[in-house]
C-alpha cells in the first residue's frame, strides 16, 4: 500500500511539474517550423484562434510552406504532433475539402 501511494505522489508531482511548463506563445512560422513538439504545444493555442487568418481557406501547399511536411498525410488531412508535456502527446488535425484542398476545418485531439 505504501508503494502504491509513493507512485502516485510521484507521478501526480510530476504531471503538475509538466503542466507548469506549459507557457503560450504567439504563433511564429520559423519556429514552429523548426521548433519540437513541446515549442509547437506553446504556440497550439495562438495558432487555433487566429486560425482563419492563418489556416482556413489555405492549400496543401500553403499549409506545407507555413507549418512544415506533417507527420502523417492523407489526401483530405494533415496531422501533426503537438506536445504539451504531458504523459501523451496530441495531434494537430488540419481538414482539407475534398474538391479545392482548401482547409475548411481544424481540430486537436489526443
Amino acid at each position: 500500500m505504501k508503494n502504491s501511494i509513493l507512485i502516485f505522489l510521484i507521478f501526480f508531482t510530476q504531471s503538475f511539474i509538466s503542466c507548469k511548463n506549459h507557457t503560450e506563445l504567439k504563433f511564429e512560422k520559423e519556429k514552429w517550423k523548426n521548433g519540437t513538439q513541446f515549442d509547437r504545444g506553446n504556440m497550439i493555442t495562438n495558432l487555433m484562434e487566429n486560425k482563419n487568418i492563418y489556416l482556413i481557406g489555405k492549400t496543401q501547399s500553403e499549409i506545407i510552406d507555413l507549418l512544415g511536411k506533417p507527420k502523417s498525410k492523407e489526401e483530405t488531412n494533415f496531422l501533426y504532433l503537438i506536445d504539451f508535456g504531458y504523459m501523451t502527446p496530441f495531434y494537430f488535425d488540419i481538414l482539407f475539402d475534398k474538391t479545392e484542398h482548401k482547409v475548411y476545418e481544424i481540430s486537436l485531439s489526443d
